[in-house]
């Protein structure tokens, strides 16, 4: 699996069938597919976010006049996703890259925690105790295993209970390879 941006990511998880946030992937030309996505999605806090480049402008908000207020500064495509703090109960975020038996997690526990706010690291085999006190570190783990998200870097967040577009505990924010 290669993946170049994040709308590669998008592309693969809807593919793999991965729980996820509602989100589309549009241009500051499609006005309406942005109006229809917030009257199907009503959510305290929206993510907008730009899909081409890696730590690309991002922004936090509220409705749409807000969205419209800012899908002029995209040059191309961005996308818009209900954002991972709308749903109540989270335990963990974070980033895990597994190969073999090492394991690298990026993580908070942070329930306000973004990807760009991860304030602890563990980097081992995957039997090191460390792994397995960490909340909602089993459940991930058992969401990985099941879909075989192995050798790829894992964008998640996992709650106490089902949420995002197929109710799992665990949604899997984006995954990455080449960038």
């Amino acid at each position: 699996m290669k993946i170049a941006n994040k709308q590669d990511s998008f592309n693969q998880i809807k593919k793999l069938g991965l729980n996820r946030v509602p989100e589309i992937i549009a241009t500051k030309n499609d006005r309406q597919k942005v109006e229809e996505f917030f009257n199907k999605y009503k959510a305290p806090v929206y993510v907008l976010r730009d899909v081409k480049h890696a730590m690309g402008k991002t922004y936090f908000i509220h409705d749409k006049n807000e969205c419209f207020k800012h899908i002029d500064e995209y040059n191309d495509f961005f996308s818009l996703a209900v954002s991972i703090k709308s749903y109540p109960g989270r335990v963990l975020t974070g980033d895990i890259y597994i190969s073999g038996d090492n394991v690298e997690l990026t993580y908070s526990i942070d329930p306000e925690a973004t990807a760009r706010t991860l304030d602890q690291s563990i980097f081992s085999t995957i039997d090191d105790d460390r792994f397995w006190e960490v909340p909602g570190f089993s459940d991930l783990i058992k969401y990985i295993t099941a879909n075989n998200l192995f050798d790829v870097i894992v964008e998640f967040a996992v709650y106490k209970s089902g949420v995002g577009t197929k109710k799992e505990k665990v949604v899997i924010v984006e995954l990455r390879t080449d960038y």
